[in-house]
C-alpha cells in the first residue's frame, strides 16, 4: 500500500473527534475506497482495535490502539454499557 494512503488512513482512525469508526466512514474522510481501508485493518492489525459491539446499521467499528489507550476507564466503561444497548 502507498505510504500517502495509509498514513491518510492512519490519520482517519486517529481523529479524536470520533471514539469508534465504520470502515466506510474512515474510507470517506481519507478519500480511499472501503477496500483500501480493508488492505490497512488488515496489513496494520496491531494498530487497530474492533469493537465486539456494532453500530446502528450492523457495521462493525474500529477504533485505532492509540485513541482506545488514551480513553479513560470510565470513557471506556460508559462506551461498553452503550454498545450493549445497542
Amino acid at each position: 500500500m502507498n505510504r500517502e494512503i495509509a498514513k491518510r488512513i492512519q490519520i482517519a482512525f486517529n481523529n479524536d473527534e470520533y471514539e469508534w469508526r465504520t470502515i466506510n466512514g474512515v474510507a470517506k474522510e481519507s478519500n480511499v475506497s472501503n477496500e483500501l481501508v480493508q488492505m490497512y485493518i488488515a496489513e496494520n492489525g496491531s494498530e487497530i482495535v474492533k469493537s465486539s459491539a456494532r453500530n446502528e446499521k450492523g457495521e462493525s467499528l474500529y477504533t485505532s490502539r492509540n485513541n482506545y489507550r488514551n480513553r479513560s476507564i470510565s470513557e471506556r466503561l460508559s462506551s461498553i454499557i452503550r454498545n450493549r444497548g445497542a
